[in-house]
């Protein structure tokens, strides 16, 4: 299936598969994929950044990391050909402003392109997170790896929940990275076949 300006918004908790997902999409599309870590890996890679809760961060890196986020989303609105298709990918705590800002970015990027834009809620079950977690790539790319920091995620944080026509909730736990993809892109092509917006939806096991 070829996307043509379409922007797909993958949101979830460390290690729920949104990055998997989103090359998945890419593959099978030829979407761009905007992954957070691109945007994160210039300024975790110079402070030494090593995956877990107990690294001393600076809170004022992410004025930063802001910073990147900003000229990224300009460059596509700018100079990206009109019919290219994005995938993106955030974990958004709702008690975060920031937050709450860099969706709303995601979104108004969408209206400036005149494109379909389609955020996607992954869940995943807390044990299948924790055999996800601390892999190799993800220690290569910078990325969570904290196992003690699992039932904070799953349990005590809120994820950044944004009411929209075309949201769609995935739970990854028991699918490849293809299947949940491809329920994505069925979505947006149900879509597409009605005319945007589609109605909001979620996808268990077994639906």
């Amino acid at each position: 299936m070829e996307l043509d300006n379409t922007i797909i918004y993958l949101i979830g908790i460390p290690a729920v598969g949104k990055y998997t997902v989103a090359k998945e999409i890419g593959r099978m599309t030829g979407a761009r994929v905007v992954d957070n870590q691109l945007i994160n890996t210039p300024v975790f890679s110079v402070l030494g950044y090593d995956g877990t809760d107990a690294f001393p961060f600076p809170r004022g890196a992410w004025a930063q990391i802001e910073k990147i986020h900003r000229a990224v989303l300009a460059v596509i609105r700018d100079f990206c050909p009109p019919d290219a298709s994005f995938v993106f990918t955030n974990t958004l705590d709702a008690r975060e402003p920031l937050d709450k800002l860099w969706f709303r970015r995601i979104e108004r990027l969408a209206r400036q392109r005149e494109a379909g834009f389609f955020p996607v809620w992954l869940t995943c079950e807390a044990e299948v997170i924790r055999r996800r977690k601390d892999t190799l790539d993800r220690r290569a790319r910078l990325k969570d790896i904290d196992l003690t920091n699992i039932s904070r995620w799953s349990e005590e944080v809120e994820v950044l929940r944004v009411p929209h026509p075309n949201a769609l909730t995935v739970d990854t736990s028991y699918r490849e990275p293809w299947q949940t993809a491809q329920l994505i892109l069925e979505h947006v092509r149900g879509a597409d076949q009605v005319g945007r917006p589609a109605a909001p939806g979620t996808a268990k096991d077994g639906a």
